[in-house]
């Protein structure tokens, strides 16, 4: 028996070395590796009859060796694991997830990452983008399909927690919705722990991309939580680059309203009904941007097509409106009227206590 029990140790081992060589990622690695400790048990039961007990004991010493000898040979060879499960996020962007760590493949390229702590080695450019609401109509009844996936996630901020939590909702949208604002979807929240110190520039109804691994699914009364983990801002929405609507009141003249103070800046309409701020897929009112200080002064006033000048006083010329500068505090946003000539800086502001 005992040289029976020699001979399967032999083949189990030959069977480990075929299984080692191997570097690519493979069920069959995994079958042989377990094919190998069944023949050392076999072997080790037969050899002196030991207990059931003492063999699996005996297995799990095994396996852990087996563990230890495949995470050296992924971290100084950079081969495929055995002991791991195959995520692929895109064709540029695999992970294998193991017990303790977890390998990286990017463009052919391969990332050790101990106990998890990092997630950035690949381009988040490699990967595929997905519009929030268009996730939320399949995630819940297909979760396995997203489970340990990396995504961009494009969405709306809902909801902002201490110094790196937000959280994502889907939401309801129409061509009505201004200053960023829409109706928040309260079915599924995506609750995220973003890579910052500080999320203080962030604001609720802020358009926001940002690569996260969907992690877990949890049933919360009548809705459901899903976790993002290493989580990355991937874009901000660029609030610099922007067009300025205005509607005309063609019943004034030389007029001069308040309009919003923003710190040591005191800003003023001129004969104008509203003044709005266009991005790509939002519209904000002037008011909301300049408070919120996604937009400043200097922004408002380049890519003027004239300019004029008189003393302290500075006229910027655009296709549909004018801004006049009075001075280093007091702006003025009017119609195409609004002029040096005309003296708008000395208008008296209308008391609205007047009868």
């Amino acid at each position: 028996m005992k040289n029976i029990a020699k001979v399967l140790n032999v083949v189990a081992i030959l069977v480990f070395v075929v299984a080692f060589i191997n570097k690519g990622y493979d069920t069959s690695r995994l079958t042989l590796v377990t094919l190998g400790i069944i023949i050392m048990i076999i072997a080790f039961i037969s050899s002196k009859k030991r207990s059931y007990p003492s063999a699996i004991v005996y297995a799990l010493i095994c396996l852990i060796l087996l563990y230890a000898v495949d995470t050296t040979l992924v971290y100084t060879l950079k081969t495929k694991p055995i002991f791991s499960n195959k995520i692929k996020s895109s064709n540029n962007f695999i992970t294998y997830d193991s017990l303790i760590y977890r390998q990286f493949e990017c463009n052919d390229k391969n990332y050790f990452d101990l106990f998890y702590k990092k997630s950035d080695y690949c381009s988040f450019d490699s990967l595929k983008e997905k519009d929030i609401n268009t996730l939320s109509s399949d995630i819940v009844n297909n979760f396995n399909k997203y489970r340990d996936r990396f995504y961009i996630l494009d969405a709306k901020i809902s909801h902002k927690e201490g110094n790196n939590k937000i959280e994502l909702k889907s939401y309801d949208n129409s061509d009505e919705n201004i200053n960023g604002n829409v109706i928040f979807n309260d079915n599924i929240v995506y609750l995220a722990n973003l890579d910052v110190d500080n999320i203080d520039e962030l604001k609720v109804y802020d358009n926001i991309k940002i690569v996260a691994r969907i992690s877990k699914l949890k049933k919360e009364n009548d809705g459901y939580k899903i976790i993002l983990e290493d989580s990355h801002i991937y874009k901000l929405n660029d609030y610099k680059n922007f067009k300025i609507n205005v509607v005309d009141n063609k019943s004034c003249e030389k007029d001069k309203t308040e309009y919003v103070s923003i710190s040591d800046y005191n800003y003023y309409t001129s004969c104008l009904s509203n003044v709005y701020v266009v991005y790509d897929d939002d519209v904000y009112e002037l008011n909301y941007v300049l408070k919120d200080e996604k937009i400043t002064l200097n922004d408002l006033i380049k890519n003027y097509d004239e300019i004029e000048e008189n003393e302290n006083t500075t006229l910027y010329k655009f296709e549909k409106y004018n801004i006049l500068v009075c001075d280093s505090n007091n702006i003025i946003i009017g119609n195409k009227k609004l002029s040096l000539e005309n003296n708008y800086c000395n208008v008296s502001v209308p008391d609205d206590n007047e009868l």
